[in-house]
C-alpha cells in the first residue's frame, strides 16, 4: 500500500497573503501602498539572505495584481482575498501568467532570447503577466546585456521580479532599472513565535509532537534569520522523533549545539584558570562527537553574551534569554573586566578562522583555549595594554632627559650620565651583540628637513646651482661639495676640494658621473669633470702622522646629520615602522 507524499512544512506554511509575511513588514506595506495608489513599477528586485521570503513575496505580488476581489487588512491596505479562482490557481502554481525562471540553470543568452519572444504576448488569464527570475545574479554577462532593453521597456501589463541572495554580482545597469527591496534576517523571537503557531496547528491536525519553548528557541537560533531553515529543522526533528514531546536535550543533540550549562562550565574553567577542568570538559565533548569548530562557534556566542551583559546588565532586550540565565551569567562575570572579555571574544574569533585551515583542529582548539585560561600577560589583552602604557611612559621619560641634556650634534659628544642610567631600565640580553652605529648618527641633532643648500650663503652662484642639481640625485655628494671651488676650462669642469675625505668620495667614477650629468643640465658644453685636492695631490693624504684619514669638518658633519635625519623621517613613514612606534613608542636611532 503506497503512502501519500507528505508536504514539507516550509511549503505548506508559505505566506498566502501579505499580512502573513512575518518579519518583512517594511516591504509588504510599501508594495501594498503602491497597489493602493496605482504606482506599480515594471521591475522589482528582491535581495536578501536565504529563506527570508523573496520568492514568496514575488508570488504574493503576482497574486495581489491578479486577484479578482481585493480585500483590506487591519491597516486598511489592499490584500489578496485568497479564495478567488486566480488566487487559488496561483497557490497551486498552475496559473499561466506567472513564469518562474531559475537563472542558475537557465543563465545563457539563448534563454533570455526565448523569454523576450514570449514577453510580447498579452496575459492569458489575468491582468498582468509576472516573470519571476530567481537567483538572477547567476546570469552570464551576455545574458544580462540581452536582458537590458526588455527590462527597461517591457510590454504593457508585464512585470519582472528579480530575486537574488548576492546583489553585488548584479550589474548596476540592471539594478538601476528596478525598484530594489532588501529583505532582512528575521529575529529569533519572531521565528520562535511563528514556530509555536505552526506546532499548535500541526498538533491539532494529527500525529505531531509538542515542543518545549526552549527547544523551539534553539531551532530559531539555528535558523540564523531564515524561516525556511527553521521550518526544515522543525520538520526533520518532528519526523525523526517517536515521543509525544520534544525536549531541549533532543534538539541540542540533533542540531549539534552545546547546552547553556555546558558552555557555562567551559567558560568558568577559562575564567578561573582551571586547566585540568577545561581539558576534561573538552574531551567529554569530543567523545560525544562534537567537532572543534562547533565548540568554538558556540563558545564564541556565549562569550559575546558575557561581554554584552558586562557592558550593560539590561542587555537582555538584545539577547532575549531566560531571566535565570541572565542572572547566572552576570554573577559569573562579576570579577571580570570588559577589556578581558573583549580580548577573549577576539581570540575565539581568530581561533575559528584558523580552525578552517588547520590539519589538527582539536589540538589547535585545545592549545588556544589553554592559553586563554592561563591568564598570562602574553595572552591577556588587558595585561598587554598595561605593558604598552608602561613602555610609553619610560620612552617619554627618556625623551625628556634627552631634551634637557641638550645633546650636541658633534661626533665627540657623550650621553649624560643621567641618561645612561635611565637606559639601563631596558632589559639587557647578554647574547645579543650591541648595534654599532656611525658616530655621526649617534648625536641625532634636531634639524630642519629643508635642503642644506639654503643655509649656505658664502658660496658663489655657480657652485650653488651645481650643488642644487647634484642634490636631486645624491644628497651626500652635494654636502661634500660644501667648501669646494669651481673652474671651467672649455669643456672641462674642475672642482677643487681641500679635504681628502671629500676628495676620495668625489673622485669615484660613479660620483663623477653624477656630477657630470648635473653639470650638463647647467652648462651643456661640459664634457668632463676633474676633481682636485688643494691640501695634497695624493688622494690618500694623511694628517697628524696618525695614519688616519682626515676627518670632515664640523659644518659638514651637520649637513650629513641633516641627510641622516631626513632618511630616518622617511623610514618612520613606512606602515610597519610607524605602527610599531605608535604601539611601543621609542624612536629610530640609526639606519644600516
Amino acid at each position: 500500500m503506497s503512502v501519500p507524499a507528505r508536504q514539507n512544512l516550509y511549503r505548506k506554511y508559505r505566506p498566502q497573503k501579505f499580512s502573513e509575511l512575518a518579519g518583512q513588514e517594511h516591504i509588504s506595506k510599501t508594495i501594498q501602498s503602491a497597489i493602493a495608489t496605482g504606482r506599480i513599477s515594471h521591475a522589482y528586485m528582491f535581495s536578501g539572505p536565504r529563506g527570508t521570503g523573496k520568492t514568496s513575496s514575488a508570488r504574493l505580488l503576482a497574486k495581489i495584481l491578479n486577484c479578482k476581489d481585493l480585500q483590506k487588512d487591519k491597516n486598511g491596505l489592499p490584500d489578496c482575498c485568497g479564495v478567488c479562482d486566480n488566487c487559488k490557481r496561483i497557490e497551486e502554481m498552475n496559473f499561466m501568467d506567472i513564469v518562474e525562471i531559475d537563472a542558475a540553470s537557465n543563465n545563457g543568452v539563448e534563454d533570455i532570447r526565448q523569454m523576450r519572444e514570449k514577453v510580447k504576448y498579452k496575459p492569458a488569464e489575468g491582468k498582468y503577466k509576472i516573470y519571476i527570475i530567481d537567483e538572477v545574479h547567476m546570469l552570464s554577462g551576455s545574458a544580462f546585456n540581452a536582458f537590458l532593453k526588455t527590462l527597461e521597456e517591457p510590454p504593457e501589463n508585464v512585470i519582472f521580479v528579480l530575486a537574488t541572495t548576492d546583489p553585488q554580482k548584479v550589474p548596476a545597469t540592471i539594478i538601476s532599472r528596478c525598484q530594489c527591496f532588501d529583505f532582512h534576517s528575521v529575529s529569533r523571537k519572531t521565528i520562535q513565535t511563528r514556530l509555536e503557531e505552526i506546532v499548535e496547528l500541526e498538533h491539532k491536525e494529527g500525529q505531531f509532537p509538542e515542543f518545549e519553548p526552549e527547544a523551539l528557541s534553539v531551532i530559531a537560533e539555528c535558523a540564523e534569520g531564515g524561516f525556511r531553515d527553521a521550518l526544515s529543522i522543525l520538520d526533520q526533528i518532528s519526523s525523526s522523533s517517536i515521543t509525544d514531546k520534544i525536549t531541549l536535550d533532543q534538539v541540542l543533540e540533533m542540531t549539534r549545539r552545546l547546552s547553556y550549562s555546558t558552555l557555562k562550565t567551559i567558560a568558568n574553567s577559562i575564567f578561573e584558570h582551571d586547566l585540568a577542568g577545561l581539558v576534561k570538559n573538552l574531551n567529554e565533548l569530543y567523545v560525544k562527537g562534537y567537532e572543534p569548530l562547533t565548540i568554538g562557534r558556540d563558545l564564541l556566542e556565549y562569550l559575546r553574551r558575557c561581554m554584552l551583559l558586562k557592558i550593560d546588565s539590561k542587555a537582555n532586550q538584545i539577547l532575549d534569554l531566560p531571566v535565570e540565565q541572565i542572572n547566572e551569567t552576570i554573577a559569573q562575570i562579576e570579577n571580570l573586566s570588559v577589556r578581558y572579555l573583549i580580548g577573549s571574544v577576539t581570540r575565539i574569533e581568530r581561533i575559528l578562522m584558523s580552525l578552517r585551515n588547520s590539519l589538527q583542529t582539536r589540538i589547535l582548539l585545545e592549545s588556544e583555549l589553554i592559553k586563554l585560561a592561563l591568564g598570562d600577560e602574553i595572552f591577556a589583552t588587558e595585561a598587554l595594554e598595561k605593558r604598552i602604557e608602561e613602555l610609553e611612559q619610560k620612552v617619554a621619560g627618556l625623551k625628556r632627559i634627552a631634551v634637557s641634556g641638550q645633546i650636541s650634534g658633534r661626533a665627540t659628544t657623550q650621553l649624560p650620565s643621567t641618561q645612561s642610567s635611565s637606559l639601563s631600565t631596558y632589559p639587557q640580553n647578554k647574547n645579543v651583540t650591541p648595534i654599532q652605529r656611525n658616530p655621526v648618527t649617534t648625536s641625532r641633532p634636531i634639524v630642519s628637513s629643508e635642503p642644506p643648500l639654503t643655509s649656505v650663503k658664502s658660496l658663489n652662484d655657480d657652485l650653488s646651482k651645481l650643488r642644487e642639481a647634484v642634490y636631486k640625485t645624491s644628497k651626500v655628494l652635494s654636502s661634500l661639495m660644501l667648501s669646494s671651488t669651481l673652474k671651467k676650462e672649455g669643456n672641462l669642469l674642475v672642482i677643487t676640494v681641500n679635504l681628502s675625505y671629500a676628495y676620495t668620495k668625489l673622485n669615484e667614477e660613479d660620483s663623477k658621473a653624477i656630477i657630470l650629468d648635473a653639470a650638463k643640465q647647467i652648462w651643456p658644453n661640459i664634457e668632463k669633470v676633474e676633481i682636485k685636492n688643494t691640501a695634497n695631490s695624493n688622494p690618500t693624504a694623511i694628517s697628524n702622522n696618525n695614519n688616519k684619514v682626515q676627518s670632515p669638518p664640523v659644518d659638514m658633519l651637520v649637513e650629513i646629520a641633516k641627510i641622516d635625519e631626513q632618511a630616518k623621517q622617511k623610514v618612520k613613514q613606512t606602515p610597519q615602522v610607524s605602527e610599531a612606534l605608535e604601539v611601543f613608542g621609542g624612536d629610530v636611532i640609526g639606519i644600516e
